[in-house]
């Protein structure tokens, strides 16, 4: 490090600018360690001349701007003038990390008596807890390199939110000296998506305050449903808390970890979280205990949970207030009428059985999904003559050891030759279990294309209980189509030819009454390259840059920082788009329900009679699978259960 610094004095270069974008010095050295030298292939770090000392008592380093008497020698990718997020004030630092590069603030010398913590806060971006360190440097020397994660409040550092971080001098080694640098680096030789920083500064030698904060701060359950809160404590090194309910038992229960369980009785409870180093702080969520019956609207809501995607909404955390009926998915039929019951996870089966047991302790329904893209075969050779004795037996024993309601039958597509056996299949299956509840989705309608409402459908209809339109991915880079929305409620046209209501009034068109036809609601969005946003003319396939599983809600979220939101009235549609493309650097829109447009989706349900509606898939909603927040499903709750 001391090589370094010497080379850094000795290079000679044009100053940085404001916004940053010195070359990146990437090595590969082990983690915590700042390189010797930089690669020779990279331009040296420019040394800026004619530096003003910081005044006495002067201490900020950077609030919008840098601070009086500091330089900039930074040597990883950066912008000292980014206008969101910021922390407070109109500016904050960005910067794009690569392998040990770091942002250098230099300065002729600030005294440090007085003074304890190097303070900032820090944006994750998209990457939760990214190795951080620092070191100052005194006489252009540096001191001790610190991990600056565990110095952040909660001990880490969040994607996707700010988290003060303070440091202490006596750690970097420079308490009582005169020093002259600091230096945030990538501290694990990786490279990071781009991060953000805001009001650098050295801070007098108070006490903290201790201060405490809980998460989520509301929450709605059914009776008895569970629900998990973590509280972060600042201003002490001592982080426990103890949790309480102010009702007491009536209010439910919480563990010593923060799982609450709810109470049998409706209401209105509190959920303390009280700091162990300081019992005076408190802080409080409120819990709304409901019905488990929809609020009087007679609709469904029929979410679908995926096992490969488990990890981004545990099966503890569901939140089966918001949800009419889950749909697990999923099993899949073999050609011999046997059934495969993984659900797409190593731990498949007792995830499922987790899920059917929290939607009964809420007084909601459990369907086994079957099938999927991918299973037409299959479902041909379990549903053939042959076979489909076995199979109605091997889906009802699934649905049995399992502990499930009924079947959601996916067999897409439906090929002219499959219909009488699909038909058989569903006629064998409500005879063998009357109560049973099965369901079946259908895709959505094209209206230059009337043959798309296929009237065998209806045929369908006496035995079924639920038949949902997957009414998403409504577009596509296709010949003379305009781009158009994943799931625009209306608008639909010639070169736009289809939205969620064209697709449903289709199908009542072919003899599906409304009471049993719900529509589809994408928790995921669609990206696009090249064109800017709806209405346009699509330029080539390769417009299309990804939609399920790759562009989730809560990438959505943390992509919207950078964007434009839109609302399309005309076609009760949402989407967001960039001024600087993102994601991979080409994307320039994405179309996605907001909660605005799910608002717009229930007011049609229910003020046109349609049943209600499948969610694809309420796993992508999730935004914090630790708690299990999910705004998504709190707005479809409102739109079509309350």
């Amino acid at each position: 490090m001391k090589k370094q610094l010497a080379w850094f004095m000795l290079a000679v270069g044009a100053q940085l600018t404001a916004c940053g974008g010195a070359s990146d010095l990437e090595g590969t050295l082990p983690e915590g360690s700042a390189p010797e030298f930089p690669p020779q292939e990279a331009s040296p770090p420019p040394v800026p001349v004619d530096v003003t000392p910081a005044a006495v008592g002067d201490t900020t380093l950077y609030a919008d701007a840098l601070g009086s008497g500091w330089a900039d020698w930074s040597w990883a990718t950066h912008n000292l003038a980014v206008t969101s997020p910021v922390a407070s004030g109109t500016r904050a630092i960005s910067a794009t990390f690569g392998p040990w590069t770091g942002l250098y603030f230099h300065n002729a010398g600030v005294p440090t008596a007085g003074l304890q913590y190097l303070e900032l806060q820090v944006h994750g971006g998209a990457t939760a807890n990214p190795a951080l360190t620092a070191y100052a440097t005194v006489a252009n020397q540096a001191r001790p390199t610190v991990r600056v994660n565990p110095y952040c409040d909660g001990g880490i550092i969040r994607a996707g939110a700010w988290t003060r971080c303070r440091v202490p001098l006596s750690a970097l080694g420079v308490a009582n000296v005169t020093l002259d640098g600091i230096v945030l680096q990538e501290g694990a030789g990786r490279s990071l998506p781009v991060m953000y920083f805001d009001n650098l500064r050295l801070v007098a030698s108070t006490a903290p305050t201790v201060s405490i904060t809980v998460s989520p701060t509301s929450a709605s359950l059914a009776p008895g449903a569970t629900r998990t809160f973590t509280a972060s404590v600042t201003g002490s090194t001592h982080t426990a808390v103890t949790w309480s309910v102010q009702q007491g038992p009536a209010g439910g229960t919480i563990t010593s970890g923060g799982v609450y369980t709810a109470p049998q009785t409706a209401g209105t409870y509190q959920v303390i979280a009280t700091s162990q180093a300081d019992t005076t702080k408190k802080a409080t969520a409120t819990v709304t205990v409901t019905a488990p019956t929809p609020g009087g609207t007679g609709k469904w809501v029929s979410g679908y949970y995926t096992g490969w995607n488990a990890d981004m909404y545990p099966p503890d955390k569901v939140d089966f207030s918001a949800m009419t009926h889950i749909m697990v998915g999923r099993a899949t039929p073999r050609p011999d009428g046997t059934v495969s019951a993984a659900f797409d996870n190593d731990n498949g089966p007792q995830i499922a059985r987790t899920l059917a047991t929290r939607a009964h302790a809420a007084g909601r329904k459990a369907l086994i999904m079957v099938g999927g893209a991918g299973e037409h075969d299959n479902w041909v050779g379990a549903a053939s003559n042959a076979n489909r004795a076995r199979f109605v037996q091997n889906l009802l024993a699934a649905m049995d050891s399992l502990g499930y309601d009924g079947l959601d039958l996916d067999w897409e597509p439906v090929e002219t030759a499959d219909k009488p056996n699909l038909l058989a299949l569903v006629k064998e299956l409500r005879a063998a279990r009357p109560g049973m509840l099965l369901t079946f989705p259908i895709g959505w309608i094209n209206i230059n294309m009337p043959t798309d409402a296929d009237p065998w459908f209806a045929n369908l209809v006496p035995y079924v209980d639920q038949i949902n339109v997957m009414s998403y991915e409504m577009v596509g880079p296709w010949d003379g189509w305009q781009s158009w929305y994943t799931s625009a409620l209306q608008g639909h046209s010639g070169n736009r030819p289809t939205s969620v209501s064209a697709s449903l009034n289709g199908w009542v068109g072919a003899g599906i009454p409304k009471a049993k036809l719900g529509m589809g609601i994408p928790f995921y969005g669609m990206a696009w390259r090249n064109i800017t946003g709806p209405y346009q003319d699509f330029t080539h396939w390769s417009d299309y840059v990804g939609s399920d599983n790759s562009f989730p809600y809560k990438k959505i979220l943390q992509l919207s920082a950078s964007g434009t939101y839109h609302w399309d009235a005309v076609a009760a549609a949402s989407y967001l788009t960039f001024s600087t493309p993102v994601e991979d650097g080409t994307v320039r829109w994405i179309s996605y329900d907001s909660p605005q447009a799910i608002a717009a989706k229930g007011a049609y349900t229910r003020d046109n009679g349609f049943g209600g509606t499948i969610i694809w898939s309420i796993n992508q909603g999730c935004t914090d699978p630790t708690t299990g927040a999910n705004p998504l499903l709190d707005a479809v709750r409102s739109a079509f259960l309350q």
